[in-house]
């Protein structure tokens, strides 16, 4: 190699080590040449460095920088020397490096000279990251912690921990990004406005966070719904990685919500420079991979931060996440998600260094048992943006709620007006007069009307849309025939009923959709395309979409009545900030409803919210002790476990309400585990965790299905069928899916016969065989277990759905609605990563864990192999990824790099807020695995470091090549 290649080289690798450095020494824009340069100017005026220093010229003084935040008077423009930007850590930053830096006159207890830097600069040719940390440690720093904030991945120290029973502990701040704006920068804050869309924070939510920011106690706040409670949370959080470099765990209780949230996240992440990684159905790995260079907000459903939870908490690295934040908090009163939540936050309180907890709820009944049960400090206001006005409709009458008079029965409610059908035909079509009360706002203003049932759903919308006037007809024409077409395009044929209501501006919104069309049917309402719509009650605690008017068809949820906690949800709907000056609630009572409704709904005090854990057969309480055993937290005998259940949970703070002690519960407890062989005790007495119960943990198996499904795959093993992936479908089917769907027996019989050569040979391993099948048609007694038929009926669906059959053609073929293909396919994905996490644990399976991880992600995506990279996206099922391979975006980074009007433009009904978000996730997910590739190249360099040069370049060579263009040859 000549001089000039050499040159050329030399100079394009330390570019390279420059730009591709991850983590704060990563901008740094200077090499050798600007070190002499420095030499030279201080030559002539030796008084100039000692008259503004800079850090180049005494980086020890920012060596023992521990709490003061970087936020005062910049220096003027000629006291920055390029050594200032070495300090910056994202890319954000880097163009707004105007917060000053720590004052020069620290006190230094090791010497660390630019002597030393440079003379390292010249013996070695590791990057500028590697580099500027060995000038650290020949500097005779050994004591010294270089600390640009918390968490710094140079110190030495024990990060701070994060005591829950303090009132004063607040984390050492000394991060670049600090300020003055609740603990945050100004370039910082006016990233989050910017990217917010707003001009500044409600009051409630400035008094909110000076009290989160005084102290680092836990935090429990509840306001009603669209308070804009989120905003408080994401602050925090935001706060945590910029400040604390710490990540943080945003908990969320669909996989719908989480995914919401990454979009609308994804454009603050590439402003601020940190990481988003989605936990829910099959996405997500455990543990998360370890990080050096960015920060990152994991998001994730119940079930799958508890498995974040539980795989950090085994490896010890439970203090790299500094903040939890948990949506909904009242969940925690709600079943087995409910249960699963508390054990999840029962384990953060246990853990010796656990991360600050922030929980958010609308109101509850019982605030102060769950603030005890957390630890936490409680913020409670009662604000509402836009007023929401409520009315009750009985008949032709429209009765008015005073909230100021709600315990008086007398003046509690008021005549407001009377409202009748404009025909005796609309009237005898729609006696409650529920297409008037749509008719009234529409198509200006936005209506969703809460239905019962699913089916309820489709009725009310085809019976709207027939009796509003025909001239909504004219409205957005055009965007509703978009509309129509992406439908088309996504399922290969439109619903019948979507088909008539669509050109009035009317739709229905269930599980029976697929997550495109709901997808689609979400973006058309939100923009004013659709002006009704009609939805079960899960909408209003899934994705944010506000309206002027919320009508709640009837006062039940199914054959249940409505609580008090779920009418407030599902009417806080009623009202946008920034669009509504009001919101309006109505409530369609028939008469001898309307005592009911005014005792148990208006009237009622607030729900309180009661733990899960001692209920359905105390599975919630043995999936926490199992927990706790295995990871240590709560001992390891019965009296140590009863202690740690009494005075950690939220079951023990309200033990007074129990028949049973706790002692008694966990005794239960522990004898129906050491049943499944799931515990054992010890020689010394003590309970251990099986193999079998750590499978059953790091899988998140339900506990009494745990040995049905060992035995299962050990049946299988002994056979297994690879011909084809009719053998694995079938051991990935869920447990809990059996009974949602009952066989026809022509229909089974009739998948039966169409199965390949290879695929009968799975069924008969299974036991399934022609004899079986005529004894079904001829309704004889089977001497097979009827799980198992109804088992394989189900893997039947999911083979034909895996083949690439429509959703409409397996509901209409199996008998079933498409609410029930649709769960089938997401619980079959989302158990297939559990059954992967199961058999890691069980070296016997070691064959399994090959097969299932690819298999599951084949299974969740059911598409041909160019749709999944596009599929990798938020919300983007198979019809949204087609349509884009269509428009010629075959990848995420053909997303990335393109604009939201070209988006727009080549993709049929994309709204331009969505395509900005669909652009900015996309951005997110290749930088993430950009970021994923370098730092395992770095860790790999670290492990086999470069060789130096046998002789070293002299000043004079390297000065030279650092000045040679990167066009030369």
């Amino acid at each position: 190699m000549n001089a000039k290649n050499f040159t050329s080289f030399a100079t394009r690798k330390r570019i390279r080590e420059r730009d591709n450095s991850p983590d704060m020494f990563a901008v740094a824009d200077e090499d050798e040449d600007a070190i002499s340069s420095d030499k030279e100017a201080e030559k002539a005026d030796p008084m100039s460095s000692v008259n503004h220093k800079t850090p180049g010229k005494d980086i020890s003084n920012l060596c023992h920088q521990k709490t003061k935040s970087y936020s005062a008077t910049p220096p003027s423009t000629s006291d920055q020397s390029p050594k200032r930007k070495i300090v910056l850590s994202s890319s954000f930053h880097r163009e707004n490096n105007n917060q000053s830096l720590p004052p020069s006159d620290s006190k230094v207890s090791g010497g660390c000279s630019m002597s030393s830097l440079r003379s390292t600069l010249h013996t070695n040719h590791f990057g500028l990251n590697s580099r500027m940390k060995e000038a650290l440690r020949s500097g005779g720093m050994d004591s010294t912690i270089f600390q640009f904030s918390s968490h710094s991945p140079l110190s030495r120290e024990t990060p701070p921990v994060y005591t829950l029973n303090s009132s004063n502990v607040v984390p050492s701040q000394t991060s670049i990004h600090c300020g003055p704006n609740h603990g945050l920068s100004d370039a910082a804050w006016q990233a989050i406005l910017q990217t917010k869309g707003i001009k500044g924070l409600y009051g409630w939510q400035t008094q909110c966070l000076n009290k989160a920011t005084k102290t680092n106690q836990n935090l429990l706040y509840s306001l009603p719904t669209s308070g804009g409670k989120t905003l408080v949370a994401e602050i925090l959080m935001i706060r945590e990685l910029l400040c604390n470099q710490k990540h943080c765990l945003f908990v969320l209780p669909y996989v719908s919500i989480v995914q919401e949230k990454i979009r609308t996240l994804s454009s603050l992440a590439i402003a601020l420079n940190f990481a988003i990684e989605e936990y829910a159905g099959n996405r997500g790995t455990y543990p998360p991979r370890q990080r050096k260079s960015k920060r990152v907000i994991y998001i994730a459903t119940l079930e799958k931060a508890h498995g974040i939870i539980n795989s950090i908490l085994e490896l010890g690295r439970l203090q790299e996440i500094g903040l939890v934040v948990v949506d909904e908090i009242h969940i925690v009163g709600e079943g087995k998600r409910g249960a699963t939540l508390e054990t999840l936050l029962c384990k953060l309180l246990l853990a010796p260094i656990g991360p600050r907890i922030v929980a958010m709820s609308a109101t509850i009944g019982n605030i102060d048992e769950l603030s005890n049960f957390l630890k936490a400090e409680i913020y409670t206001e009662d604000f509402r943006p836009v007023q929401l006005r409520e009315f009750i409709k009985t008949g032709d009458q429209i009765l008015e709620i005073d909230k100021r008079q709600r315990g008086s029965q007398e003046n509690f409610m008021k005549h407001s007006r009377s409202v009748s059908a404009p025909s005796s035909t609309s009237r005898k079509n729609d006696p409650d007069g529920l297409s008037v009360l749509v008719s009234e706002v529409a198509p200006e203003h936005s209506c969703l009307v809460f239905c019962s049932t699913k089916k309820n759903c489709e009725s009310v919308a085809k019976l709207i849309s027939s009796n509003l006037p025909p001239t909504l007809q004219q409205w957005k024409t055009a965007e509703k025939l978009k509309l129509r077409k992406a439908l088309e395009q996504e399922s290969g044929r439109l619903c019948p009923i979507l088909k008539s209501t669509l050109p009035f501006g009317v739709a229905y919104h269930h599980s029976g959709l697929t997550g495109d069309e709901r997808q689609l049917i979400e973006e058309a309402f939100s923009s004013g395309t659709l002006c009704c719509l009609c939805c079960t009650s899960t909408l209003a605690a899934g994705v944010n979409l506000p309206a002027r008017r919320v009508i709640l068809r009837s006062p039940y949820i199914g054959n249940a009545r409505l609580t008090r906690a779920r009418y407030q949800q599902m009417i806080g709907r009623a009202g946008r900030a920034g669009f509504d000056t009001h919101g309006e609630s109505f409530v369609l009572v028939k008469p001898n409803e309307l005592t009911f409704v005014t005792n148990d709904i208006l009237m009622a005090p607030t729900n309180r919210v009661y733990s899960q854990l001692a209920e359905d057969d105390l599975r919630g309480l043995q999936q926490l002790l199992l927990s706790l055993i295995f990871l240590d937290l709560g001992g390891k005998d019965h009296k140590t476990l009863a202690e740690t259940l009494l005075h950690s949970t939220l079951l023990g703070q309200q033990s007074s309400h129990q028949t049973i002690t706790t002692t008694q519960l966990v005794e239960k407890s522990l004898k129906s585990m050491m049943e499944k062989n799931l515990i054992l005790p010890d020689k010394d007495e003590k309970l251990a965790v099986t193999k079998l119960g750590r499978a059953t943990l790091k899988g998140i198996v339900d506990l009494d299905r745990s040995k049905q499904l060992y035995n299962d795959l050990r049946l299988a093993q002994g056979g297994l069928v690879l011909m084809t992936k009719l053998h694995l479908m079938y051991l990935v089917t869920p447990y809990d899916m059996v009974g949602t769907v009952f066989p026809i027996a022509a229909t089974y019989f009739q998948a039966f016969n169409k199965l390949s050569a290879e695929e009968l040979g799975v069924a008969r391993t299974i036991g399934i065989n022609e004899t079986v099948m005529v004894k079904l048609m001829s309704n004889q007694q089977q001497k097979i277990e009827r799980s198992i038929l109804e088992r394989f009926y189900l893997t039947l669906m999911l083979n034909d759905l895996f083949k690439g059959e429509s959703v409409w053609n397996v509901s209409e073929l199996y008998g079933c609605t498409r609410g029930d293909v649709q769960n089938l396919l997401s619980n079959a994905a989302s158990f297939a990563s559990c059954v992967y996490h199961f058999v890691q644990e069980l070296d016997e399976f070691w064959a399994f864990s090959e097969l299932l991880l690819p298999f599951s992600r084949e299974l969740s995506m059911c598409c041909t192999s160019e749709l999944i990279p596009l599929m990798e996206l938020p919300s983007v099922a198979k019809g949204r990824a087609r349509m884009l391979f269509k428009a010629g975006f075959r990848t995420l980074t053909d997303i990335a790099k393109t604009d939201p009007d070209q988006l727009v433009a080549r993709v049929d009904h994309l709204p331009r807020r969505v395509a900005q978000q669909m652009i900015a996730a996309a951005k997110v997910l290749v930088y993430e695995k950009a970021d994923a590739l370098l730092e395992e190249a770095n860790s790999l360099l670290e492990l086999v470091p470069r060789r130096q040069p046998l002789v070293p370049l002299d000043e004079t060579f390297q000065t030279q090549a650092s000045n040679v263009s990167l066009l030369d040859d």
